[in-house]
């Protein structure tokens, strides 16, 4: 083999100038990421240990008289002779090549919008492939995981092995898919991983195949990180310390589908994970040219209940092109942490989401280290089974249930769907996984729990503006570095999402769905709204009965079973009298009537319908606004940090215990809200975030 490398280059005898495709596979990566001397130490010792493992003949160790004893004293002179550094490098270099290199090896990371291909290099602090001979026939052990909480994992696992496609998938199975994705060095890069830090801040891109996801969990679970940490290896330390074990049954269950999907060393489809750029308020110039696209509503109504438009629950998949929106806080997993289910969707969803949870382990800094929001992953699915909106279908006090049996998705999404990516055409799963928060009414502190619960709350209809931003943000292509904005709208032809805003931010359910769904007819990408009404959300269970007014609210509520929802103020309107009445209207027109939506205790519904004579002439010019000034003075835009505005910290967020529900009783709530000196000053300082 040649080294060439920089100004240090020579010829290596290897294996007699006989290596072989897998030392070449493994060794003739990125060799300029490292200086010469450490670079040739760290290639004899990687050769010796391939050898070793695969039986192969290497230095003449094996030149046809090799015999077992010899390859264990090849052992020891590798444990005791090579240094620690050679194993360990424990820096980070920054990899001076192109975009071309890493999208030819199946990946494409972008730092930011103009460094795409000068990600870091991470050196792993052990070579997978020593992880790889230390995996039991069985996967007796898991060394990334607390031994208490896997050893119940484990026993449950042999004892009822779950099915997928009709055949068992057993730990030996997992054990040994394990061992080849670690031997396979699926990034091309050896013992170090290409790197992007996401909580960072700014836009940007990790591109990568099913098979780099695998191999992530799989050094995960044993115990393998890089030097700065990673938030997958954290989250697994900190939950299964605590005892619970929902992380290691969702990346086995990941483990479990793909070991009988990626047959043949395949690398599988790909899965694409960005952040966009910061608030820039362009949303504001879309109201006067675009007009209200017809929204699909699905009810559901009821334990084991479908959704009445046909198409699958959104929080579940499956749905072909439709974005499944995480009802997120500041970063993705919440106040869970990524530990666990919870009461609480956004908590939960990351444990079925498998993908998203690998995901972590881009991100090397922060407290905890948890993926920032808003972000788009393209291609994701639902590994386990089984998670609703409607929280009374899975049953129990959790958003989701990890079945007790067979608990693998065989519904999982089959369709793929391919997207141009950076000049390249690439394949993905046809779903998405959508994380973007909303503003929080019970932050403002106005107004009594029980009196947000009922949509009677002045403060909840004062910003919209804030709403709107933060939808269009996360789900606009234009926000997202160019590599990614055709990507984007190939994938994702509609949203689907239950009460955003109105859960347990506790906003008025009326008003967000007119939010929603005015902020997605202002997309460049022709996305469409899918909007699911349920009696029975995991979070602020009932609230969105009444968005069905006099056609359904009633029984919506009854159905519910919430003594703090009041039916008395289900109002007349509802979801489909909206609908027809602002369906190819002038989204100018949405946006004013909104913006100066009158008080409760009228709902929002009937406060607009008393006005529909009026909608024509809802059409004064939309308010300008500026650019929000980033830190330092300067106008925040693709050339600043592209982080987010503060929001107020989403109850059950990080660091934040989800206050307790104060008891309300089932009369009719009265008042309307907060005084109109705290309304005026709250919405002035929305507006002035917007």
């Amino acid at each position: 083999m040649q080294l060439i490398d920089g100004g240090c280059s020579g010829a290596e005898e290897d294996c007699d100038n006989e290596g072989t495709d897998g030392e070449r596979m493994l060794l003739a990566r990125n060799r300029r990421t490292m200086e010469c001397e450490a670079w040739v130490t760290r290639r004899k010792a990687d050769i010796l240990f391939y050898s070793i493992v695969q039986g192969m003949s290497c230095r003449r160790i094996a030149a046809g008289t090799a015999t077992l004893l010899g390859l264990a004293c090849v052992a020891c002179a590798v444990a005791f002779v090579v240094p620690p550094s050679a194993w360990n490098i424990r820096r980070s270099v920054a990899l001076e090549s192109s975009a071309q290199f890493a999208t030819s090896s199946s990946w494409l990371m972008c730092p930011s919008p103009q460094a795409c291909g000068k990600q870091q290099m991470q050196a792993w602090r052990t070579p997978p492939a020593t992880l790889a001979a230390g995996i039991g026939a069985n996967l007796e052990s898991l060394p990334g995981v607390a031994k208490q909480a896997y050893d119940s994992v484990a026993q449950h696992w042999k004892s009822a092995p779950p099915s997928f496609k009709g055949q068992q998938v057993t730990l030996g199975s997992i054990a040994a898919f394990m061992r080849d994705v670690l031997f396979s060095d699926p990034f091309g890069t050896g013992v170090q991983v290409p790197y992007v830090d996401f909580r960072a801040g700014g836009e940007k891109v990790v591109a990568i195949t099913q098979r780099q996801v695998a191999f992530l969990a799989a050094n995960a679970l044993m115990g393998n990180s890089i030097p700065i940490g990673d938030g997958l290896s954290e989250a697994l330390r900190r939950c299964s310390g605590k005892g619970n074990p929902d992380t290691i049954y969702s990346l086995l269950s990941l483990l479990a589908i793909l070991s009988r999907e990626l047959v043949g060393g395949s690398q599988g489809s790909m899965i694409i994970g960005a952040t966009p750029a910061a608030n820039d308020n362009k949303w504001v110039q879309r109201l006067q040219d675009k007009t209200m696209a017809h929204p699909t509503v699905c009810q559901e109504i009821g334990a084991g209940s479908n959704p009445s438009c046909g198409k699958p629950d959104f929080m579940a998949g499956g749905a072909y092109g439709q974005a499944m929106v995480d009802i997120a806080g500041e970063v993705v997993g919440g106040g869970s942490q990524l530990c666990g289910l919870a009461n609480s969707q956004d908590e939960s969803l990351v444990q079925f989401y498998a993908e998203v949870l690998a995901f972590a382990f881009f991100v090397g800094s922060g407290h905890p280290k948890m993926l920032p929001v808003p972000m788009v992953f393209l291609g994701t699915r639902v590994y386990l089974s089984a998670i609703s909106g409607e929280s009374t279908s899975t049953g129990g006090p959790t958003c989701g249930k990890i079945s007790a049996s067979n608990w693998l998705n065989n519904n999982i999404q089959a369709a793929k769907i391919q997207v141009p990516l950076n000049g390249q055409t690439v394949t993905v799963a046809a779903s998405a996984f959508v994380a973007v928060a909303s503003k929080s009414s019970a932050a403002y502190g106005h107004c009594p729990i029980g009196q947000l619960m009922n949509n009677n709350c002045d403060i909840q209809r004062r910003h919209l503006m804030n709403d709107i931003a933060l939808w269009y943000r996360a789900f606009e292509p234009e926000m997202y570095p160019e590599v990614v904005r055709q990507a984007i709208p190939g994938v994702i032809k509609s949203v689907g999402t239950g009460p955003w805003g109105a859960g347990v931010w506790f906003g008025d359910s009326q008003q967000y769905f007119l939010a929603v769904w005015l902020a997605t007819s202002l997309l460049s990408s022709g996305a469409t709204l899918d909007y699911y009404v349920y009696d029975h959300f995991c979070e602020n269970p009932g609230n969105q009965c009444f968005v069905l007014g006099s056609q359904g609210c009633a029984a919506c509520v009854a159905k519910a079973g919430i003594q703090t929802i009041n039916s008395g103020r289900c109002g007349s309107a509802g979801v489909q009298d909206m609908i027809a009445e602002f369906t190819g209207k002038p989204a100018l027109a949405l946006f004013n009537a909104l913006k100066n939506v009158g008080a409760p205790p009228a709902q929002v519904f009937d406060l607009l319908k008393a006005e529909a004579a009026k909608v024509g002439s809802m059409l004064q010019p939309p308010p300008y606004f500026p650019p929000p000034m980033a830190k330092g003075g300067q106008q925040a835009g693709r050339s600043g940090s592209g982080a987010p505005a503060i929001l107020p910290i989403r109850p059950g967020a990080v660091g934040q215990p989800r206050p307790p529900v104060p008891a309300v009783g089932g009369g009719a709530p009265s008042g309307g809200g907060a005084p109109a000196a705290a309304v005026a000053a709250a919405a002035a300082a929305a507006a002035a975030q917007a």
